[in-house]
């Protein structure tokens, strides 16, 4: 992977989203807000080790849809 320093963005086009990537946020970001965590970076930490757990597990180990989430186990 190239250095972000070095890269110059100059238009949005320039930018690639990995077709996963908004579905991973939209997971994290309600798991955030229903268990409102004291430490928000320990919860991030835990919540990113469990769901790659997840994904070694899986048996398609590229997908990530709608339903393949980790489990709602992050509440406080």
């Amino acid at each position: 992977m190239a250095d972000v320093r070095e890269q110059r963005i100059f238009s949005a086009e320039q930018i690639f989203v990995p077709p996963e990537l908004p579905v991973i946020l939209k997971h994290y970001a309600k798991e955030v807000i229903r268990s409102n965590p004291g430490d928000i970076v320990e919860f991030s930490a835990k919540y990113f080790r469990d769901l790659l757990e997840k994904r070694k597990t899986s048996q398609d180990k590229n997908a990530f849809s709608e339903v393949q989430k980790p489990d709602s186990k992050y509440h406080s």
